[in-house]
């Protein structure tokens, strides 16, 4: 027996040394840590079971690679606790022939899904890996779908999250983007269904990996990506951060922690933040910063759609998410962008029982002919998907326009609200008041001697039809209230609705079909 587990240990410390130290070097060079190191970064001390670490490559039938090397084979699986909660890692190897997908490499993280499946454990991906190895592939038939297919039905069951820190590309690309919430470290980070020399040979287009699938064009313009970090060490602190507001799983409730901050809190900047004249923009996150819990805002896919802002916070110790649209970015208005990130966001939300806080100021869904191609029509009514299985306390204050279908996708009557909020500077209407107008009285526009006066006095008529007091007289907000008063309000209405976690959560149904 001794020797056997001699021999067991010196099979285990060899797995230390990755794919050799010259490659390991080379990582290191490329400013990327190793992917036992990543493993370390992100769990408590001495929490990591290992799975599969005596994994060796298939053998196959072809030519074998010469001098085939393949630790744990180019993966490291288990599971440990971030925080002191349970959570599996797979954490692909690049120092083992590019971390690129083997047949053994592939079962590891299919088991790894299984197991997460089995015992309701959220999943974090720390992906550096190329695509198919060529030598255990070739000849295999059909590509696999069932690993996607077990990957869907995991979201919304447990979290589900992943840091790229390296060229990602096929099957580890491909999983990424089914992810939860998608970290990217800036410079050595790709996301591609095949990289720069696929690109070449298929297409003779000649491209890096920052132009293919870089963090900023997927953080930014594609959407793929959620947040884009300068170092791997962010991309961890990312991941628990993220993690921190959410539950283990669905049949749990977020976690609340001890507030540090007064519930009572009531920001004197409020009163001065949106501008005299109104048609000048102003800063909405600043709101966001004084009503949550001070430093709790965690924004979410902050670099892409900035028209809307996205992000985990928490009100006196409570997890919530926060919707809320930016003035500074197209007046707020939503575009087929915007939508998606906030359905994303509100989908995450109700999937895991966080409630959500909207603050509302835009004048619509975006229109014209590029809004239109963007189908900015469909993204948008998606949204009132999310509202229709969102099953959690929704709190809603207008802070200045809602407008349109605009407002209604941002908590507006009628969406099963616990708290319908609105500041005195609040301005409601189905169109932008002038424009309605000047659509509504075209005609008589035309044949006045003055057409601008007589907008203008249309305009002060019905301007007294459109605030704050007249929604609240007919019951189309709650109340109206001094901006001071938006965290303790928001706070009380938010208790309040929790009173609702009478029984244990489960697993959010949805059914239909989105637009």
């Amino acid at each position: 027996m001794r020797d056997l587990i001699d021999d067991l240990n010196r099979r285990r410390a060899a797995l230390a040394g990755h794919g050799g130290p010259a490659k390991v070097e080379r990582q290191r060079a490329a400013g990327k840590k190793t992917a036992r190191e990543r493993v370390a970064m992100l769990l408590d001390d001495g929490s990591f079971e290992e799975i599969g670490g005596l994994a060796d490559h298939a053998h196959t039938p072809v030519t074998p690679v010469k001098n085939k090397l393949t630790p744990a084979d180019g993966v490291v699986t288990g599971f440990g606790t971030v925080d002191g909660r349970p959570v599996g890692v797979v954490s692909e190897d690049f120092t083992v022939i590019g971390g690129s997908l083997g047949l053994i490499n592939f079962e590891k993280k299919c088991r790894m899904m299984d197991l997460a499946t089995r015992d309701r454990v959220p999943m974090v991906w720390l992906f550096d890996g190329a695509g198919a190895r060529t030598d255990e592939y070739i000849g295999q038939g059909l590509a696999p779908m069932h690993h996607f297919m077990v990957q869907a039905k995991l979201s919304g069951m447990s979290p589900q999250i992943c840091a790229v820190m390296g060229p990602s590309a096929g099957d580890s690309s491909l999983l990424a983007a089914m992810m939860e919430f998608i970290v990217m470290v800036r410079g050595t980070s790709m996301l591609a269904a095949g990289g720069p020399p696929l690109v070449a040979s298929g297409t003779g287009e000649t491209v890096d990996k920052e132009e293919l699938g870089g963090a900023d064009l997927h953080c930014s313009i594609s959407g793929v990506g959620d947040n884009a970090v300068d170092t791997e060490e962010e991309a961890v602190a990312a991941l628990k951060a993220w993690l921190s507001y959410l539950p283990t799983n669905a049949w749990a409730y977020p976690p609340s922690i001890v507030p540090d901050d007064d519930p009572q809190r009531g920001d004197e900047e409020l009163l001065d933040i949106i501008p005299e004249n109104r048609r000048r923009p102003y800063d909405m996150k600043k709101i966001v910063h004084a009503v949550v819990d001070r430093g709790s805002f965690f924004e979410v896919k902050p670099d892409y759609a900035k028209m809307m802002i996205t992000g985990f916070a928490r009100l006196n110790g409570h997890p919530v998410g926060i919707c809320a649209n930016q003035p500074k970015v197209l007046s707020g208005a939503i575009t087929a962008a915007a939508g998606t990130k906030l359905r994303h966001f509100m989908d995450i939300c109700g999937a895991y029982h966080v409630p959500l806080v909207f603050l509302t100021d835009t004048p619509g869904v975006m229109t014209g002919p590029k809004s239109e191609k963007e189908a900015a029509l469909r993204v948008g009514m998606q949204v009132a998907h999310s509202f229709a299985f969102c099953d959690v306390p929704i709190l809603t204050v207008v802070v200045h326009k809602g407008f349109g279908y605009g407002a209604a996708a941002m908590g507006g009557y009628g969406a099963d609200q616990s708290a319908v909020l609105a500041w005195p500077t609040a301005d409601f209407n189905a169109i932008p008041l002038e424009s309605g107008i000047t659509a509504a009285y075209r005609a008589e526009l035309a044949a006045s001697e003055d057409p601008k006066k007589l907008h203008a006095d249309l305009t002060a008529e019905y301007q007294r039809l459109c605030g704050a007091i007249p929604a609240a007289a007919m019951m189309k907000v709650d109340d109206v209230i001094d901006p001071r008063e938006t965290r303790p309000r928001l706070i009380r209405a938010l208790e309040r609705a929790l009173n609702r976690r009478a029984e244990a959560p489960s697993p959010t149904l949805r059914h239909g079909v989105l637009p």
